[in-house]
């Protein structure tokens, strides 16, 4: 049984090297705990998510089939066609690839999606599937942000104030987050250390009223989330590589980049105020 489907591009999912063995790329810890998850998910008999990998067009498909099968993935793989077509085809909640423009593509067709960057990362325990996510622009719309943006600090802070118990909309990757939590309530009689899902919250979003509304947003969607981190402005790096996820996700730029010079597996979500501020300066 699935409950959901994530995409992967096999350029994100692998390195490919000459010869016919690929090494491990950006999204393959992400990949590799998700196939825990399913482990422990098929020994209850519940729901599992599918992860299919998608082909960039460097990968040959016979060597990507092997490479899946000798790391031991749990992932189907698609057939050549437009990447649009893929995704309106398997509707995934999350696409994940290396390449910026397919990401966009993505973002406009309304599709959860974030580039990752291929770098040398810690090594990750796939023992428990962490996930970190920032707010605005990813679990929630951007709305707030365009305050902060046009008006500053102030009028954003009094627009949080007055907005305190009307919940934020959603975001690009809220139907991910749903299906996170979805998944996690399959293992909620065991204690919450050895659970295999752990879902964090790291926002650059204080802990007054910008803060609470965040929360009652999370309680009014009965979304749980398992560590929230309100940081006042505060560089998200420290923290984040204490959590060590295996993936980070942040529609800014200057927070994924922090959080790459500490070693944390990124991805960025091209989505809202700041990525086409951003676009309109180069």
């Amino acid at each position: 049984m699935a409950s959901f489907t994530i995409a992967v591009s096999s350029c994100a999912l692998f390195r490919h090297e000459a010869g016919d063995i690929y090494s491990e790329g950006v999204a393959f810890p992400f990949v590799k705990a998700l196939t825990m998850v399913n482990q422990r998910l098929t020994e209850l008999r519940s729901e599992r998510c599918v992860v299919v990998v998608i082909p960039a067009n460097t990968m040959d498909m016979n060597h990507l089939n092997s490479n899946i099968t000798k790391y031991d993935l749990n992932c189907e793989i698609t057939g050549e066609k437009p990447l649009l077509d893929h995704l309106k085809e398997i509707k995934p909640v999350l696409y994940l690839s290396t390449n910026p423009e397919d990401v966009e593509k993505a973002i406009t067709a309304g599709c959860g999606a974030a580039t990752m960057f291929q770098r040398d990362y810690h090594e990750h325990s796939d023992e428990v599937l962490r996930v970190a996510f920032d707010g605005d622009g990813v679990l929630f719309s951007d709305e707030s942000e365009k305050v902060f943006q046009k008006k500053g600090i102030k009028s954003f802070l009094d627009h949080e104030c007055e907005n305190e118990d009307n919940a934020l909309d959603t975001g690009p990757l809220s139907k991910f987050f749903q299906a996170l939590v979805h998944l996690q309530q399959n293992f909620a009689e065991l204690p919450p250390k050895k659970r295999p899902i752990r879902a964090y919250l790291v926002t650059s979003r204080g802990t007054t009223a910008d803060g609470l509304r965040v929360l009652k947003t999370l309680r009014e969607n009965r979304l749980e989330i398992d560590e929230a981190y309100f940081l006042c402005g505060a560089q998200k790096g420290s923290v984040l590589k204490a959590i060590k996820p295996h993936i980070f996700f942040d529609d800014q730029m200057q927070h994924i980049e922090a959080a790459l010079q500490n070693g944390i597996i990124c991805a960025h979500v091209p989505y809202g105020v700041c990525n086409k501020r951003e676009e309109n300066q180069i």
